[in-house]
């Protein structure tokens, strides 16, 4: 039974990621709401915005009748190795109404103090490799030659290339998670 339950909750985190061309995360769902109102959906999302998130972590860019969109600053938990760390996430929230229905989409999912766009795919070792040798010939003086000796390094890459990977798997994992949960933590307040 527990297995079964963990299975079922996997589906329903990996049913909601969905990718864009560019292999980038977003999240769009229509949401039945019986018996309430275009008016009394966009008031309960509004409080959900203010209960879920600091006011400082929320950026309006537009509120209209129909529409309400949202640049969202956040964190989220993610492992890396052996250790947990909170990683902002940034995030567009645009929702839309109608009697008895809105539309939730959040898209431009990027994590780290970078801005970078979570997205579905590691790039293969070799490209892995061919990224990193364009970074090291950015480089000059001693910062070029032990990054470059690195890379020389097959078993070194390997590693790193290894690690990178899981990495990149656990911060997919962790987005996917926290996106449902707030999702879901949406849909209880509106309905």
């Amino acid at each position: 039974m527990k297995s079964f339950l963990i299975f079922f909750l996997l589906i329903s985190i990996t049913a909601t990621a969905q990718f864009n061309e560019k292999g980038n995360l977003y999240y769009e769902e229509t949401i039945d709401v019986k018996g309430k109102s275009q008016q009394q959906i966009k008031e309960k999302l509004h409080e959900w915005l203010l209960a879920e998130f600091t006011r400082a972590n929320i950026k309006a860019s537009k509120n209209t009748k129909d529409e309400m969109i949202a640049d969202i600053t956040s964190k989220v938990e993610v492992k890396q190795g052996t250790a947990t760390l909170p990683m902002d996430i940034y995030f567009g929230i645009l929702s839309s109404f109608k009697d008895e229905e809105f539309t939730i989409q959040l898209s431009h999912i990027d994590i780290g103090p970078t801005q970078t766009p979570v997205k579905i795919g590691f790039p293969d070792f070799e490209s892995f490799k061919d990224e990193m040798q364009e970074t090291v010939n950015r480089l000059s003086g001693d910062a070029k030659a032990k990054n470059q000796a690195i890379l020389d390094d097959e078993e070194k890459m390997k590693s790193i290339y290894d690690r990178g990977l899981q990495n990149h798997d656990n911060m997919l994992s962790s987005v996917k998670k926290y996106i449902s949960g707030l999702v879901n933590r949406l849909k209880a307040e509106i309905k």
